[in-house]
């Protein structure tokens, strides 16, 4: 199913363009961005050449605004087609560079663009680590995570709370460290999650709690939640191509199994049962067919048993 998102990301133009559309804007709307949604899907049109003068923006939106939010669909479009670079110092301070080029912040502090800061900030009232520690601070979470094996959504979690904690840049550090889980998940087959501007408060208040108490409970179970929104917004798409790659008939019973698992991420076998009124024995034959067609697999044991679609 994840290959499918990046296969389909690949070859259909209008998947991509939703995706990268929908995450930019939020990414960006999170930081109080004043670009409308309709100013950000024509500054997503834009042609190659073109300049944002050629979009003909509303006089809502900001110009320094409209210059990072274009940055930030061309960080998205680099992200993607270099999906598979490991995560390093210099990678992550070009993913700044991109978001920041032509701000004010390149204009009036070049030297905090493309470069870890060099300076004390503050957010709300969380102090994060003096910048002489920043360096320090972002190779241990590198090193840390590039050594984990198999990553989970917890593991891009853990890393998007320490990397927001450390606030590694002056500025642009909530549109990258989602940019950097974004790619976290495409990359290890973890069902990505757009994390949407009507939900700012909860986000934010789930960083606040991991970074006061050090729980990472509250973020976890809120990108869960946002996996589902994503696979359910997508479903269309997804459905349709996990199908072609399969190459194998199902039988309606099996496509609704599959369609719960993907709105649902995972399920009991009662939950099943219950969901397309069968009895225990119909129900056990059609996941054994679909554990057989390498569609679903079956994970743990006999009393807490649950059903995933396939990561492949």
């Amino acid at each position: 199913m994840i290959k499918a998102v990046i296969e389909l990301m690949k070859n259909n133009t209008e998947f991509y363009n939703s995706v990268r559309i929908d995450f930019t804007y939020h990414s960006s709307s999170i930081e109080g961005s004043t670009v409308t949604k309709d100013d950000h899907t024509k500054l997503a049109n834009l042609k190659p050449g073109q300049t944002i003068s050629d979009a003909h923006l509303s006089d809502i939106s900001k110009e320094n605004d409209a210059i990072e939010n274009l940055n930030c669909l061309r960080l998205f479009d680099y992200v993607f087609k270099n999906i598979n670079e490991k995560l390093s110092h210099e990678l992550i301070q070009k993913y700044q560079f991109i978001l920041k080029e032509g701000s004010l912040l390149h204009k009036n502090v070049p030297e905090e663009t493309g470069k870890y800061r060099t300076t004390y900030v503050k957010v709300d009232d969380f102090d994060p680590p003096p910048h002489y520690k920043v360096y320090e601070l972002m190779t241990n979470l590198i090193e840390d995570f590039n050594v984990r094996y198999p990553i989970l959504l917890e593991d891009i979690c853990e890393f998007h709370i320490r990397y927001e904690s450390i606030h590694p840049f002056r500025d642009g550090n909530g549109r990258t460290g989602r940019m950097i889980a974004f790619k976290q998940c495409l990359q290890n087959g973890v069902i990505p999650f757009i994390v949407d501007n009507s939900t700012r408060t909860v986000y934010i208040n789930c960083l606040e709690i991991s970074h006061h108490h050090n729980d990472y409970s509250h973020l976890i179970k809120y990108c869960v939640n946002h996996q589902k929104i994503f696979m359910q917004k997508y479903k269309q798409y997804l459905m349709t191509n996990s199908f072609e790659q399969s190459n194998q008939s199902l039988e309606r019973n099996e496509r609704l199994i599959v369609e719960y698992l993907t709105n649902h991420i995972d399920a009991t076998r009662i939950e099943i049962e219950k969901y397309l009124k069968l009895n225990e024995r119909s129900t056990i034959v059609l996941l054994d067919k679909l554990q057989d067609k390498k569609l679903i697999e079956r994970i743990g044991g006999s009393k807490n048993t649950i059903y995933k679609l396939i990561r492949n």
